[in-house]
């Protein structure tokens, strides 16, 4: 585009614009005047525009595309008809993302330039007004769809009082000026568009209409879309989703605690959870599409998946209770793998609804139902490896500890199978389930026992697992000689450093004659004694040239002794404040301790006391 024309119409110099215009060799006909009184000077000589009105801007745009956008006022408005009357075609023209004049005059909010550009199609006739206003760009939206999104109200009232039938005009994949109006949370303007034409599209991209979008959005839009068209509930989406899906597919969150997060846990494409965002979903939400629609509680997607399913994986624990509160039979209803909720529940680790199901009577009838591989909710439990959700269903005295999946393995040979071959700690979740199924005689499979594992018929992957065994030893003798090496620094320097000083005259400890100084010196010494034994010990560990069944001895023996070390210098250092503080404050010193004591025992009835309840119910 010449750089004058685009300034000119840019700044709304209608007088350059004329000028400019003016230098071409044109010949025009006397002013015509449309319907509305606007004058505007239309040159029938030429069907094309003049040579200079031909350029565009780099993404396509012509000088009335520019002129619409750029403002509202009188000069522009006064460009824009000069602009017309050179070339008229320009009000049908395209850029290269489809947009027309109308487009851009409605997405910069400019309610009398959409005005004036209406009425200089309306000289053309009513279809060319009609033809104008639902032209679509390149993603199948009108000007309307522009004038919601920069919510501009008084923009929409220009465009849909010039066709009251706008609103139902969109590309099929596209969505509706309704569903964009709901997604974009601009309520109000929704209900204007509503007031206009309660006939209007609801519809949305992927089969999806303004409920689906209205339900992530705000529960007050869903009373009002309901109202309006109670079809909306049963619609599905491409993927056979009902706004119920949508609804109860949002995450309900649980606060992490009072302590703050400093590292904050992040998995691609799930919410970070802070205490900014622990906010439960709506539970009205529910009940308002359940009371619209008492069927989509039995409507499943394209992968046979319910309500219930969907509440399940999300952790909706109070949408579930109120789905089997008035719909008993959904408890027993299986996805397209033969899943109940308890199966879904337990594969995405949600401990509250398994122990609920756990604690409620209905419910036992699906506790050992299998799905199409065999496996109960148990069998996922142990595969999964989340003690919590295990240890609900391993107490449950309805559970059947010995159940066979399709491939003939029991709970027990599923825990047995999902850990590999390597060096784990005690308090390892699988090892804890391993150990309670042992414990509890649970069996396993039907088979010989003396068989070789797979690895030692494969020298490859035997070798590999040594690799990685001695990879794992070596890498944890360096964080644990840290903590010895701090033990035995720490009772070196109380040896000479003890609790009373020394005589002045003789240069022996003050307190050597007491009891409680002895006790001091043993359990120093002893945690002195059991740290150095310890850091030799690790240091066979973390030999790679010892045998791996050897390090793994010593990493276990090296760990016994600096718990006990650590043990030793706890004893040390409150013998230590026994000895100073007692003489001068001998009663504070026994209130801290036992509010120390009580503290504790608080924390741990507390703990015990859940546990009872989760072992006992």
């Amino acid at each position: 585009m010449n750089p004058e024309l685009l300034m000119a119409v840019n700044n709304g110099d209608h007088k350059h614009l004329r000028r400019l215009l003016g230098g071409e060799d044109q010949v025009a006909s006397p002013a015509t005047a449309t319907a509305a009184g606007i004058v505007v000077n239309i040159d029938h000589h030429s069907t094309v525009s003049s040579a200079i009105l031909q350029g565009v801007t780099p993404d396509g745009d012509s000088a009335l595309h520019a002129v619409a956008a750029s403002g509202d006022g009188d000069r522009y408005l006064e460009s824009a008809k000069v602009i017309y009357g050179k070339a008229g075609h320009l009000l049908g023209a395209r850029n290269t993302g489809g947009s027309t004049p109308l487009h851009r005059a409605a997405r910069a909010g400019n309610s009398q330039m959409l005005s004036l550009l209406i009425e200089l199609a309306r000289a053309d006739g009513t279809s060319r007004v009609e033809t104008i206003l639902r032209t679509q760009n390149g993603v199948g939206e009108t000007a309307l769809h522009e004038a919601i999104r920069g919510d501009h109200a008084s923009a929409v009232d220009v465009l849909m009082t010039a066709d009251p039938c706008l609103a139902r005009h969109h590309l099929v994949s596209a969505a509706s000026p309704l569903f964009l109006a709901v997604s974009l949370c601009r309520y109000g303007m929704a209900q204007k568009l509503y007031e206009r034409d309660n006939q209007l599209s609801y519809s949305g991209p992927g089969g999806q209409n303004a409920l689906h979008a209205a339900v992530l959005r705000n529960k007050d839009m869903v009373e009002l879309l309901i109202g309006w068209n109670t079809q909306l509930t049963k619609q599905r989406d491409q993927y056979g989703n009902t706004p119920l899906h949508f609804a109860l597919s949002v995450l309900e969150r649980h606060p992490h605690g009072m302590l703050p997060i400093y590292a904050v846990p992040v998995i691609k494409g799930k919410d970070i959870t802070t205490l900014l965002n622990i906010e439960e979903p709506p539970l009205e939400l529910t009940r308002q599409l359940l009371e619209a629609d008492a069927l989509s509680a039995y409507e499943p997607d394209k992968k046979g998946s319910f309500p219930i399913h969907i509440a399940a994986s999300s952790n909706r624990l109070s949408a579930i209770i109120i789905l089997v509160t008035r719909y008993p039979g959904c408890a027993s209803l299986r996805d397209a793998d033969g899943r109940t909720f308890l199966h879904i529940a337990v594969k995405k680790k949600r401990f509250d609804i398994v122990w609920y199901v756990c604690q409620t009577p209905m419910f036992t009838s699906i506790l050992n139902t299998q799905d199409n591989e065999g496996n109960s909710a148990l069998h996922l439990a142990v595969e999964t490896g989340n003690l919590w959700t295990f240890a609900c269903l391993f107490v449950n005295k309805h559970i059947d500890l010995n159940l066979l999946n399709n491939k003939q393995h029991t709970p027990r040979e599923v825990s047995i199978s999902s850990i590999p071959t390597g060096l784990y700690c005690f308090l390892n979740s699988r090892i804890l389930i391993q150990e309670a199924l042992m414990s509890a005689n649970a069996t396993c499979d039907i088979c010989r026992r003396d068989d070789d594992v797979e690895e030692e018929h494969n020298p490859k992957l035997q070798a590999a697992n040594e690799e990685k065994g001695s990879k794992v030893v070596s890498d944890s003798t360096q964080f644990l000689s840290f903590g010895i090496v701090l033990v035995i620094t720490m009772a070196f320097g109380a040896t000479f450093a003890l609790p009373g000083g020394y005589k002045a005259d003789e240069g022996t400890p003050a307190l050597a004659r007491t009891k409680q100084f002895q006790g001091f010196l043993m359990a120093n010494a002893l945690a002195f004694l059991c740290s150095t034994v310890a850091i030799i010990s690790l240091s066979f560990a973390g030999t790679p040239t010892v045998e791996l069944l050897m390090r793994y001895t010593q990493y276990n023996l090296s760990i016994f002794l600096a718990l006990n070390a650590l043990g030793s210098l706890v004893v040390a250092f409150i013998i230590a404040l026994y000895v100073m503080i007692t003489p001068v404050a001998a009663i504070t010193f026994i209130a801290v301790i036992v509010k120390k004591k009580d503290y504790s025992a608080q924390k741990q009835m507390r703990v015990y006391g859940r546990m009872y309840s989760v072992i006992h119910s």
